[in-house]
C-alpha cells in the first residue's frame, strides 16, 4: 500500500504546484492590468484605490514571495510560506470575485481564486498526510507568536463587531461603506467567519502544544505580514489622493505587519535541533482541556 499512497502524494503535490504557478501568473498579468490600465475598475473612486492598492501589493510582494517560493520546490518552510501568499490571493481575489464590478479581468480574478483555494486544499491535504515532524520546530517564538496571533484576531474580531453593531443600531452604513458605495464590507465576513478564527486556532494551538502547531503559526505570521502590506498600501494610495489618513490606525498597522515579518523571518531560520525536536502531540490532545 505505500507506493499507492506515495503516488498520490505525489499527484497532489504536482497539481498543487501547477495550479500555484497558474495563480500566481494570472494574478500578475491581473494586477499589473489593474495598475496600468486606465478606466478598468468600474467603481467608486475608494474603491477603485483599494483595488489598486491590493495589485500593489501583489505585484511587488505576493507574487514574489510566492514565485520564489515555488522555485524553490515548495519544500520544507518554504511551502509554509507559499501557502501564506497563496492565503493572502485567496482572500484578495474573493473580495474581487464578491464587490468588485464586473469587469474585463474578472474571469481572470475568479481564475486566481480558484487556482489558489484548490491549491491550498491540495497543499494541505498533503501536509495531513506526509508529514512526520514540524518543519518550523524551536526556532518560532512559542509564547510571543501564540500571544500576537490571538491578539490580532481579537483586535480585529471587536473592531468589526463594534462597527456591525452601529450599523445594527443606526440603521445606516458607516462613513467608510458610503464612501466606498458599498451595503456591507466583504471584510466583516472573510475576517470573522475565516480569517480571525484561524489565527486564535493557531494562537491557542500553539501554546496547547500541538506538534504542527508551529507550521500553521509561521503561514499564519507569514499572512498577517502580508495582508498588513496589503492595508498599509490602501493608506498609501489613500494619501495620494489627498484623502487623510488615520495615523494611529496606520501606525497600529505598521506594528503588526512590522511584527508580522519579525517572526515569519525567526520560523525560516535554521532551528536549533533537528526538525524531530517537536513533540508529536495529537490534535485531539491539544484541544483538549488540561484538568486542574
Amino acid at each position: 500500500m505505500k507506493p499507492i499512497k506515495d503516488k498520490s502524494s505525489s499527484m497532489l503535490t504536482n497539481i498543487g504546484y501547477l495550479l500555484a504557478w497558474l495563480a500566481a501568473v494570472l494574478a500578475a498579468v491581473s494586477a499589473v492590468a489593474g495598475l496600468l490600465v486606465p478606466g478598468l475598475y468600474l467603481d467608486s473612486e475608494g474603491w477603485v484605490r483599494q483595488a489598486r492598492a491590493a495589485d500593489f501589493v501583489t505585484l511587488i510582494a505576493v507574487v514574489p514571495v510566492l514565485g520564489i517560493c515555488l522555485l524553490r520546490g515548495m519544500t520544507g518552510k518554504g511551502r509554509l510560506i507559499g501557502l501564506a501568499a497563496l492565503g493572502y490571493l485567496v482572500y484578495t481575489y474573493a473580495i474581487f470575485g464578491f464587490s468588485v464590478a464586473i469587469n474585463a479581468l474578472t474571469p481572470v480574478h475568479f481564475a486566481v481564486l480558484g487556482l489558489s483555494v484548490w491549491s491550498v486544499a491540495l497543499y494541505v491535504v498533503k501536509l495531513a498526510r506526509d508529514g512526520e515532524h514540524s518543519m518550523v520546530a524551536t526556532r518560532l517564538p512559542r509564547r510571543v507568536t501564540a500571544i500576537f496571533l490571538v491578539a490580532v484576531a481579537a483586535l480585529f474580531g471587536v473592531m468589526w463587531l463594534s462597527q456591525i453593531a452601529d450599523v445594527i443600531v443606526s440603521g445606516e452604513p458607516t462613513a467608510e461603506l458610503a464612501g466606498l458605495g458599498l451595503f456591507t464590507n466583504p471584510v466583516y465576513t472573510l475576517d470573522l467567519a475565516f480569517a480571525l478564527p484561524l489565527l486564535a486556532v493557531a494562537g491557542v494551538l500553539l501554546i496547547r502544544g500541538w506538534w504542527r502547531a508551529a507550521d500553521l503559526a509561521l503561514v499564519a505570521v507569514g499572512w498577517v505580514a502580508l495582508m498588513g502590506l496589503g492595508v498599509l498600501a490602501i493608506f498609501g494610495f489613500d494619501a495620494a489622493a489627498g484623502v487623510p489618513v488615520p495615523i494611529a490606525v496606520a501606525g497600529v498597522i505598521g506594528a503588526i505587519t512590522a511584527a508580522g515579518t519579525v517572526l515569519a523571518i525567526l520560523g525560516l531560520m535554521p532551528t536549533r535541533r533537528g526538525p524531530a525536536g517537536a513533540a508529536r502531540r495529537p490534535l485531539a490532545s491539544a484541544l483538549t482541556p488540561r484538568s486542574s
